[in-house]
């Protein structure tokens, strides 16, 4: 009876414990997998308000369009479709439905930049109310009306609460290793002192053993398991965390560059656009106090400064455009011309740009990799605690075997 008892329940431990592994190891690949497209999502987001902050500029240059810019308007029109095709591949049926909105919004978007083009080329102020209509496609802040970055930010919302629940999930995991692993070692301390008394053997080698192997399995296992999961933790809190942060301020910075070029495409109407510049300023201000990419210390340092220097830059072509002061409003936010203190804004956003970008990079690319190194060990700890449970059970059965044949 107790050598079937204590079979049954190294049996127990071998399937449940590599079960519970097994999960653990499942979900922060889950983790790793819902980062994966939390990024992808975010960098489609990046290109389409980089695409139209590009419109909204090359707008202002009155049809002597930059070829270059057209070329990068272009590029990054093409790459948030790719992107979009991409992520709808793996995303889930919540998401879907967003992902879709915003593939068929890219679509108008487009149709009307393209007739805002045509008109602007020709001379004809109609081509600015396409260019608004275009604007408020991407983002209009009206929850009534559909736009691209809300539609977006939805299925990033989506993402970062898949990422909590599959985190959550491999905490609950570990349980199982210990739940069973214990109470397997209770029961081989209880037979060990029962089969002492009963048979008058201080020690049952085979038990012993069995119990050795067991303690070790639990100790080390279950602080592999323990490491792995603060290192998910880790990643997620630290280097997703400044991915996520650096991606949202590149976003929140190329909006508030098209409602720069749209407030002076408004000609003294853009009032509400300097608003919305105002509140793109303040998320990348926010990101930027809340220390993106600390970690990374002279991309974040430079970041802030360039930053910095724009936002200034900002202040002096606002004063220009509200002093009547219109072209050289527009030569300074194009880049053609300095502030009165030798400051180009184009150069200032453009290096705080590409620090920004540089810090979602690389702690995206970080992040992936400690998830990747914390699933890993998971993989070998199942199967070690799979072939300990099978081990254990059979020298239980045979320590029992041992005072078995003594009795008869």
């Amino acid at each position: 009876m107790v050598r079937a008892i204590l079979i049954l329940l190294g049996v127990a431990f071998a399937v449940a414990g590599a079960f519970g592994v097994n999960q653990r190891a499942n979900a922060i690949g889950k983790v790793r997998v819902a980062s994966r497209q939390l990024l992808a999502l975010q960098d489609i987001q990046v290109r389409v308000v980089h695409a139209d902050a590009i419109a909204s500029s090359s707008y202002l240059r009155s049809g002597q369009e930059d070829p270059t810019q057209r070329t990068a308007y272009l590029a990054e029109i093409a790459a948030a479709g790719d992107g979009l095709v991409a992520v709808s591949g793996a995303a889930g049926s919540n998401d879907l439905a967003e992902l879709s909105d915003a593939s068929r919004l890219l679509g108008s978007y487009v149709g009307l930049v393209e007739q805002a083009r045509a008109n602007n080329r020709q001379g004809f102020p109609v081509g600015a109310t396409y260019q608004r209509q275009a604007n408020a496609i991407v983002s209009n802040g009206d929850p009534d009306a559909p736009d691209i970055v809300s539609s977006l930010t939805a299925a990033e919302a989506s993402q970062r609460q898949q990422i909590n629940d599959r985190l959550a999930s491999a905490h609950r995991a570990g349980v199982w290793l210990h739940i069973a692993g214990w109470s397997l070692f209770v029961a081989l301390l209880l037979c060990s002192w029962w089969l002492a008394g009963t048979f008058r053997r201080v020690v049952n080698v085979p038990i012993a053993v069995a119990a050795l192997v067991l303690l070790l399995v639990l100790i080390i296992g279950g602080s592999m398991q323990a490491r792995a999961a603060t290192d998910a933790d880790s990643a997620i809190g630290n280097q997703l965390a400044h991915a996520d942060d650096a991606a949202q301020a590149r976003a929140a910075a190329f909006e508030a560059r098209s409602q720069e070029a749209l407030t002076l495409i408004n000609r003294g109407n853009g009032a509400a656009n300097e608003t919305n510049w105002l509140r793109g300023n303040d998320v990348v201000q926010r990101a930027l106090d809340r220390g993106v990419g600390a970690d990374n210390n002279s991309s974040a340092s430079a970041a802030a400064a360039a930053y910095d220097g724009y936002r200034v830059a900002h202040t002096e072509i606002r004063r220009l455009d509200n002093a009547g002061n219109w072209d050289q409003a527009v030569a300074v936010s194009l880049g053609t011309a300095t502030t009165t203190a030798g400051t180009n804004a184009v150069d200032q956003f453009d290096t705080f740009d590409q620090q920004v970008d540089r810090i979602a990079t690389d702690e995206s690319a970080l992040a992936a990799a400690h998830l990747s190194d914390a699933v890993s060990p998971l993989k070998l700890l199942r199967n070690v605690v799979f072939l300990a449970g099978l081990v254990v059970a059979s020298l239980a059965a045979l320590g029992c075997g041992q005072r078995l044949r003594e009795y008869r």
